[in-house]
């Protein structure tokens, strides 16, 4: 039906519009390309309706759309009729009865559904000549319960030099044993929650109040003390017996207070009690029983010293008070007499001449490990000359003067020079490591002697750096072990340095397991810079050339240096990214490249002459991170004076990149429209691509508009990422295991790892080594054909509660009980290596204050890149949420009003500087996302997630993502302040 018209002005939508559908007329496409984009703009719950004139697309419910740039006819809905523009009152009631008007010129059309077609846009598709494929196969080739080890064999001492060493005491060992069992016991009394010294203490409170009443008639019988006189008045009295009895209640005080100490001491001993002592196995680092140092919670950047160096140990509290009993006593002079007689003996021992006799007196120096405190003892001769079995153990020590220490220095370096000379090697050993304390100079003696086999058993049992570790491995020809060891602790280039002056060919042996091992990590550029110098292997180079991104600057510029022959492929390529304004930011990385390869200038000024002028274009029109110095110093590269006169470096107006923190003004964002794919996890790759987890449905590598640009038939459901973003590893639960593929980006190639089970894991690993919990134990698993353990150790009896990673460190928040009371203990390790760098308690006000904060305990959160731990406390009177840092005794309000009710659902996620909320509306409706920056105590950003029932969201190195049931997807970039959100 239709009917002339004159009195509407506008007759089609302009702008930004909430749409209800749209026509697509015969007059302006044919039938294919109706079909076409009918496919294109069609989602879940739309409904097509194919009239004479033209083919419709109703929408479910309406969308946001630009009018201005839409392929097809935009309509709205007026009051229940889809029309092209919005129409007058008074033609309501005229075509209440149309379901579909549309304004052509000064003609109306008005349609009926019954006119049309319905079209069901799945007859279009033709499957036929696709294969279908499983998302899972269920024959599982490898199953861990658990995880082998890969261990450095870490042999026995006297093994080590094939038995001229002597075996370890057997009191040694059932002293170990004793221990052991104790820790059993100890924990099952903190699950009685009856310490066993506090029960002693109860004990021996009368054996005290007995003693002091002891002490006191002795003194009055010693200094006939006439009690009397205190009655009357005269106990300040210096000439009488009153100050003879504050002396003797003083002697009597600090008697007392060292035999409490003593006895407490004993039961501890007894019962295993020993505080801040975590029992750690001996796995690949071996990590001895003390190896890890007490508490430090005097400063934030307290470090403690290196694994491989002994670590600073507090004297013992019983050592400090029996030291000034026994100064007061003048004990101390008694036992510095025994003492210096030993010493004596050992020094006249050493002038006869009977150097075998004087080394089993003498006693070790140039130790750099902290004591437990003076010595009340006498040292005692060794049976034989024997190495320790540890490094890691606790010892008092006697104080000497420096010129004594100088001339035993001496006395033991002669020694060892006798010793040499005599060929008797192990002899000589054991001077440098037991009594100079000199390990890597005993390694270097084993290798001059050629005992390399020697050597890396000793430098494994004695914790020597891990370069060293390998080198000597290689020596050795174990390179199994060393490979693993290098993987591990990624001390490949050093140990090269270390080889390849004196050992050409077992430095170029390893420099190519270097290269294959970054192979393994899709570190293809670092992979062939590590395999250039070797021209027979370069073949592989040009293998990994082809698996990198042929658009990325790195690449491009990495042609140039090395392969210039091959650059005449990439002119066309080159072109296009020069004449594409969307491509500024891959020609700013251009630039930054070139800046740091400014060495091989002479084979890139071609390069930077193509793209200078471009650069400093955009520099002035695009945010980027460049700075007029790295402008000036691009322009001197190219070797173009007329250039360089003809742009003033100091009137150019760069415009620079400002952070989500930098805002001033508060930021809102709205969530994507609806899609129809639950989406299980997502991460940002580094070429601005996303992979998307779908569950059983697989993963989705897509655009950042969403497009889709592969897919994996791999089940997932969480993403473990790597450094570098090129390697995942997709993980799915299966009752109590996860089954793990690994999927190589680059290649788009995957490898079904099997099944493990495990507490929880990290979000990301360095493409090799990856870190699970299990049972208390952070295990790091190499991730190779097969899954093997190549490091371990073990909290217990601290009970792993969280656990964050950056590419610099890990962080582990563990909950212990101590003195019948809840503990928070920070572990903090340094990577790659593994090192312990920080090890605290959590203070809260209870702790210090000994009242309890206003409030309800909430939770704490770790943020891995400021290494700082967020204790989490909601105040239900003004219903807001409090927090303080690890190191911080009063807590901050969050400037957000938080029901109890919202407290329930709230997800507390962390990056830098920013603490992001995720609360959920009371009334169901949506989420609610905030942006607090709490050095500036503000909120900076928001996010209107409406329409959800379930949110979830990731933050990995100052990327935030968050994704729902619905398809969903929005990702912040926080440093760039870009936000990039689609639908699947």
């Amino acid at each position: 039906m239709e009917n002339i018209v004159d009195f509407i002005p506008n007759p089609t939508l302009k702008g930004d519009q909430y749409i209800a559908g749209i026509w697509f007329p015969t007059q302006w496409f044919d039938s294919i390309q109706r079909r076409r984009l009918l496919i294109k703009h069609w989602f879940l719950g739309c409904t097509i309706y194919q009239f004479e004139h033209g083919d419709l697309l109703r929408f479910p419910t309406l969308r946001s759309c630009d009018c201005d740039n839409l392929e097809g006819w935009p309509l709205i809905l007026e009051n229940g009729i889809l029309c092209s523009t919005q129409l007058p009152k008074k033609l309501f009631a005229k075509v209440a009865d149309y379901h579909l008007i549309l304004i052509i010129g000064n003609q109306m059309a008005m349609y009926h559904y019954d006119e049309a077609v319905i079209i069901d846009p799945a007859q279009w598709v033709d499957l036929a000549e696709y294969q279908l494929c499983t998302t899972e196969t269920y024959a599982v080739n490898v199953v861990y319960d658990d995880v082998p080890d890969f261990m450095e064999q870490s042999k026995p001492l006297e093994q080590i030099f094939a038995g001229k060493m002597p075996l370890s005491s057997p009191l040694m060992q059932q002293y170990i044993e004793q221990l052991q069992k104790n820790a059993k016991q100890k924990q099952s009394n903190q699950q009685t929650n009856t310490p066993p010294h506090f029960q002693a203490a109860k004990k021996f409170r009368l054996i005290w109040i007995a003693y002091a009443f002891f002490v006191f008639l002795i003194f009055s019988h010693l200094f006939n003390l006439d009690l009397s006189s205190l009655y009357y008045g005269s106990f300040i009295d210096f000439n009488g017996s009153g100050f003879t009895y504050l002396i003797m209640c003083v002697i009597g005080l600090v008697t007392m207070k060292v035999i409490r100490k003593i006895i407490k001491f004993t039961n501890m001993v007894k019962q295993g009690e020993f505080d801040n002592v975590i029992e750690a196995k001996t796995f690949s680092y071996k990590i001895k029983n003390n190896d890890l140092p007490p508490n430090n919670n005097h400063s934030i950047n307290s470090t403690i010293p290196a694994r491989q160096r002994p670590k600073i140990i507090n004297p013992s509290n019983w050592r400090k008070y029996l030291t000034v009993f026994a100064l007061i006593t003048k004990l101390s002079q008694l036992i510095a007499f025994r003492q210096g007689k030993y010493l004596e003996t050992m020094l006249k021992k050493f002038e006869q001449g009977d150097l075998q006799d004087a080394l089993r007196y003498a006693i070790p120096i140039n130790d750099n490990a902290c004591s437990t405190g003076q010595s009340f003892g006498v040292p005692k001769p060794r049976s034989k000359l024997s190495l320790s079995e540890s490094i890691y153990g606790e010892a008092s020590s006697i104080y000497l003067p420096p010129e004594l220490i100088e001339h035993l220095n001496v006395l033991y370096r002669q020694s060892f020079d006798k010793l040499a000379k005599k060929n008797k090697i192990e002899d000589a050993v054991f001077v440098l490591v037991e009594l100079l304390n000199n390990l890597n100079e005993a390694l270097e003696f084993l290798v001059q002697h050629k005992r390399y086999a020697q050597a890396m058993e000793l430098a494994i049992t004695r914790d020597a750096e891990p370069e060293l570790i390998v080198k000597l491995c290689c020596l050795a020809n174990d390179w199994n072990q060393a490979i693993m060891i290098a993987r591990r602790d990624n001390v490949f280039a050093n140990t090269i340095l270390l080889l390849e002056q004196e050992q050409p060919a077992i430095a170029n042996k390893l420099r190519v397991e270097w290269a294959k091992t970054l192979a393994d990590k899709a570190e293809w550029l670092a992979a062939i810079d590590a395999i250039w110098p070797l021209p027979e292997y370069r073949y592989l180079a040009e293998q990994w050339f082809s698996n990198t991104e042929k658009l990325n600057a790195k690449t491009i510029v990495k042609r140039f240096i090395l392969m210039p022959d091959s650059i005449a492929e990439l002119k066309t390529s080159l072109l296009s990214i020069k004449n594409n304004p969307d491509e500024h930011q891959l020609r700013f990385d251009i630039g930054k490249q070139i800046l740091l390869h400014q060495q091989y200038i002479d084979k890139l000024r071609v390069l930077l002459h193509m793209f200078i002028n471009i650069i400093i274009a955009d520099a002035i029109t695009y945010p980027n991170q460049l700075t007029r110095a790295d402008i000036a110093k691009l322009i001197e590269l190219t070797g173009d004076k007329a250039l360089k006169f003809d742009i003033p470096i100091s009137s150019l107006i760069m415009v620079k990149q400002h952070s989500l923190m930098d805002s001033i003004d508060l930021v809102k964002y709205h969530c994507p429209e609806m899609g129809y794919r639950a989406i299980h996890d997502m991460v940002a790759l580094a070429n601005g691509k996303y992979l998307v987890a779908l569950g059983e449905a697989g993963i989705l590598l897509v655009s950042k508009n969403g497009k889709q640009l592969a897919h994996f038939m791999i089940a997932a459901e969480s993403f473990v990422i790597s450094d570098n973003r090129l390697q995942v590893l997709a993980l799915i639960k299966r009752d109590s295991y996860y089954r793990i593929h690994k999927v190589d980006l680059t290649t788009e190639k995957s490898v079904d790892l099997g099944l493990i089970k495990f507490q929880f894991c990290q979000r990301q690993f360095d493409g090799i080594n990856w870190t699970i919990v299990n049972n208390n134990c952070i295990e790091v698993i190499n991730i190779g054909s097969t899954l093997s353990v190549v490091w371990r150790v073990d909290l217990s009896p601290n009970k792993i509660e969280q656990g964050v990673r950056d590419e610099l460190r890990e962080i582990y928040v563990t909950r212990v009980i101590r003195n019948q009371k809840n503990k928070l203990e920070v572990f903090t390790f340094r990577l790659p290596q593994h090192r312990l760098s920080r090890r605290y308690d959590i203070k809260f006000i209870e702790d210090i204050y000994g009242t309890p904060y206003v409030g309800e305990y909430y939770g704490f959160f770790l943020d891995a890149e400021l290494d700082i731990v967020f204790h989490l406390k909601y105040d239900k009177y003004k219903s807001r949420l409090m927090y303080k840092r690890d190191y911080q005794y009063q807590y901050i309000g969050i400037p957000l009003t938080i029901s109890p009710e919202q407290l329930k659902h709230l997800i507390v996620l962390s990056s830098g500087l920013l603490t992001i909320l995720l609360v959920k509306r009371d009334d169901g409706s949506g989420w609610d996302i905030h942006f607090y920056h709490y050095s500036t105590g503000t909120i900076k950003a928001t996010i209107d997630w409406s329409g959800s029932c379930s949110l979830s969201g990731r933050c990995v190195g100052g990327q935030c993502y968050f994704y729902d049931d619905k398809g969903r997807l929005l990702h912040v970039n926080i440093k760039e302040s870009e936000v990039t959100s689609f639908s699947i």
